[in-house]
């Protein structure tokens, strides 16, 4: 399999690079500077590094746009503009947020079309390397696109789902809100513990192990039975002190403690907790 990768950032070398180690061709390998795409080939092992406005992408079986999500048009129009030369090529993009519908272009064109999302944090391509084999790539688009992605995450060790196109964006919602959102939520905490004196390095040295024991419980137990605390509890007394001491803390992170803890309610009633034990905790966020 010939891959060519548009937009080869943390993402685009990860994957080209993984690729490129499991016997993959590595075509062109576009960036907006000749010193980006240098760079990234170096990493890669393999590829043309091309400036992405001055573009000649040759046969590829497989093109891969990991631009940021504002530039996946731009990407389009290069595709666009070199047509003849990637008629039979697959297209997947990376992007979690947005759907193989912004490839519409190409696809109204008979190229194929899809999105292989990798639902994990690049924070460098060096680490990330390390977390493809735990990392799931969200599929969709069209039957042959779909097929293409699932080649591409088992030839670099990776898994996959596919969902409906419909729901990319809320599968990103959902996305967002486990990681990115975890890491909001643990800084109100970190933000509540330098008021008792500590920094932020001692409080996380505090707090993580708790947040990680929590994610092991989860992945262990499942979010239901997994949850502790003073919702889980019935115990109502604690919650009311909870909201007088964050009402002075700061209103808004009051307002997330109050809608946490409704969900709580939800899980703890699930877990099998009777209800009227929980009745005094609704009334306290009530």
């Amino acid at each position: 399999m010939k891959l060519s990768i548009i937009g080869a950032g943390r993402v685009g070398q990860t994957i080209g690079r993984m690729a490129r180690e499991s016997g993959c061709e590595i075509g062109e390998v576009l960036c907006r500077t000749a010193r980006s795409a240098r760079a990234a080939v170096k990493f890669i092992g393999a590829g043309t590094p091309q400036v992405a406005r001055q573009a000649h992408l040759s046969r590829s079986d497989l093109i891969l746009i990991s631009t940021p999500d504002d530039h996946i048009l731009d990407a389009v129009e290069i595709i666009l503009q070199n047509i003849a030369g990637v008629s039979r090529a697959v297209i997947l993009h990376t992007s979690g947020a947005l759907s193989s519908d912004i490839l519409a272009p190409l696809a109204a064109l008979g190229l194929s079309t899809g999105s292989c999302h990798p639902l994990q944090t690049f924070e460098s391509p060096e680490r990330a390397i390390a977390l493809i084999p735990l990392t799931h790539f969200c599929i969709e688009g069209d039957a042959r696109a779909t097929r293409a992605a699932r080649r591409l995450a088992r030839l670099i060790g990776a898994k996959h789902f596919e969902i409906p196109t419909s729901i990319k964006s809320l599968y990103h919602a959902a996305a967002v809100m486990s990681s990115a959102g975890v890491a909001a939520l643990v800084s109100i905490s970190l933000e509540i513990f330098s008021r008792a004196g500590l920094d932020e390095r001692a409080s996380r040295e505090i707090l993580l192990p708790l947040v990680e024991g929590t994610l092991a419980n989860i992945s262990a137990l499942g979010p239901a039975r997994a949850m502790t605390g003073p919702v889980r509890r019935g115990d109502a007394g604690t919650v009311e002190r909870n909201i007088k001491a964050l009402r002075s803390f700061d209103p808004r992170a009051l307002e997330i403690y109050r809608l946490l803890a409704e969900r709580s309610l939800q899980l703890a009633l699930s877990a099998g907790v009777d209800r009227s034990k929980l009745e005094a905790v609704r009334r306290a966020l009530e």
